[in-house]
């Protein structure tokens, strides 16, 4: 039987580091060090282009709000489920308040002190926001036509999604990318395992860094979402095909 590694668009994070100790000639003894190593690397490779993201669909809590998922470095997008599978983003409102947004009992906290003398119509999710002599208008700077059906604002340092009080849905959709798991068979794109070996030899002073830099540039240019298809040439083709003037 073979005992030969077997490589595919991904591999065990481990098999990079038996790489790095063949090439190195280093002992078995050191193979969690390396390891280690190669998911600090993993999680550098994430932070600049590596990490696909992940969708969580997660709970309000009863305050009105929610709690990132664990191990996110980063969000994408935040919104809720449309009926053709789609991710229909929250507007982001950044004059929502943070006010006691870790407290169980925030919304006691949210007393408002004045009253909006605007009309609700101009901030439902249409644009038609003017009603006269039986039909709609619209009222220019009043609202945009972009359909959001809710809003939120994001409290970053407590890794919180926060709500309006009125906010009727009792889950929301949440993608980010996220930190690499200390895991047994952790995989990682085959496209980055000379970065991650040049990684290790950079951290143990038997090579630079400029050459991890290198290496990680070389695996940004292979990963697969920067290639071009000829699907994707075609669709963009077509989309701009249509009974429009030109400019």
């Amino acid at each position: 039987m073979s005992t030969e590694p077997q490589l595919g668009k991904y591999i065990p994070l481990k098999m990079a580091t038996a790489f790095f100790s063949d090439e190195t000639d280093r002992s078995e003894g050191d193979q969690d060090r390396y390891w280690l190593l190669a998911l600090r690397a993993m999680v550098d490779l994430n932070f600049e282009f590596g990490a696909e993201p992940e969708t969580f669909k997660i709970p309000v809590n009863a305050n009105k709000t929610a709690n990132f998922p664990t191990g996110c470095l980063t969000w994408s997008k935040i919104g809720l489920l449309n009926a053709s599978g789609e991710v229909s983003t929250l507007k982001i409102n950044t004059g929502l308040s943070f006010l006691k947004d870790t407290n169980p009992n925030r919304l006691n906290y949210l007393t408002p002190q004045l009253v909006d003398s605007v009309s609700i119509l101009t901030t439902a999710p249409f644009f038609l926001n003017y009603y006269y002599n039986d039909g709609y208008y619209n009222l220019f700077g009043a609202g945009t036509g972009l359909v959001q059906y809710g809003e939120c604002h994001i409290d970053e340092a407590n890794e919180l999604v926060v709500l309006p009080s009125d906010f009727r849905y009792d889950s929301i959709l949440f993608e980010g990318i996220f930190a690499p798991q200390r895991e047994e068979d952790y995989k990682i794109p085959l496209a980055f395992l000379e970065a991650v070996i040049a990684f290790i030899k950079a951290k143990l002073k038997m090579d630079t860094m400029q050459n991890y830099y290198g290496e990680a540039t070389k695996a940004r240019r292979r990963w697969g979402k920067k290639k071009v298809t000829l699907q994707m040439i075609n669709q963009v083709i077509r989309e701009s095909e249509s009974m429009k003037l030109r400019s």
